[in-house]
């Protein structure tokens, strides 16, 4: 019979990043290097994310938490959030099924589109400025930033075509000044804090620089490990190799000795 000492967490999506396998894992009694069960079921969905990330004191977009199974008019959405919407599936990523709205005869067509990817959507209302996404793993008793990623998108937002197809720029370290740096480090510590997180987790924000506030967007608990994906950019700007990253992932993630 072979015993294993920990599960290195690398699976994006359903069933690693959902908490199912964590659950099995607790179940096992077997460590693993990502946010445990309840942490990573809740920020699958992303109405549930944003409520607690506001309730803890984080700026978040207006939001409306829809279901297929209640029927709500465009006008009536229309009436309580102001154009341009971002039409998205609660659960689920890769901003497949999502929708920029810009025109009140947009809105129908786009709740169309994300239902047929779920049964559940938020409407939020759209944000100008910069995107960042910022990696946060803590060591010991502290948590850390990696260098934070400024995304510029050629589409019209960060897309399945802008995140996979070569359709954006992702620049690492962000151009930023040191306010900009403290003002995203500060909230990026803040989110992994009011979740409870464990091992890595990517946050995606907004920037206005007119209010001099980031808005978070969402969590990614078990962000993307390929060699283009931005976790792996920022440790190699940090000037730290992946397997010392993932080496300290896992002394983080066993217990300590008897």
């Amino acid at each position: 019979k072979t015993k294993f000492d920990l599960a290195l967490m690398c699976i994006h999506g359903t069933p690693g990043e959902d908490g199912k396998l964590q659950g099995y894992f607790d179940f096992l009694g077997i460590p693993y290097t990502s946010c445990d069960a309840a942490t990573s079921a809740l920020t699958m969905n992303k109405r549930y994310t944003v409520a607690v990330a506001a309730f803890g004191g984080i700026h978040v977009a207006r939001s409306l938490h829809l279901f297929r199974h209640t029927p709500v008019a465009p006008e009536t959405i229309l009436a309580q959030l102001s154009l341009p919407l971002f039409v998205k599936p609660n659960s689920g990523g890769s901003s497949i099924g999502m929708s920029k709205v810009n025109a009140a005869q947009e809105l129908e067509p786009a709740l169309e589109k994300a239902f047929r990817e779920d049964a559940q959507l938020l409407v939020e209302e759209f944000i100008s400025g910069r995107e960042f996404t910022i990696g946060v793993f803590k060591q010991g008793n502290l948590i850390e930033v990696l260098p934070i990623t400024e995304i510029k998108s050629e589409n019209d937002f960060f897309d399945f075509e802008a995140k996979y197809q070569g359709k954006s720029t992702e620049i690492t370290p962000a151009q930023i000044s040191a306010h900009l740096h403290e003002v995203l480090s500060a909230a990026a510590k803040r989110v992994y804090e009011i979740f409870n997180c464990r091992g890595v987790v990517r946050i995606d924000f907004i920037y206005d620089e007119a209010k001099d506030q980031a808005y978070m967007l969402e969590v990614n608990t078990v962000p993307g490990q390929s060699a283009a994906s931005v976790i792996p950019q920022q440790v190699r700007a940090k000037n730290m190799s992946l397997q010392d990253f993932y080496s300290a992932l896992i002394q983080q993630a066993l217990p300590l000795p008897a």
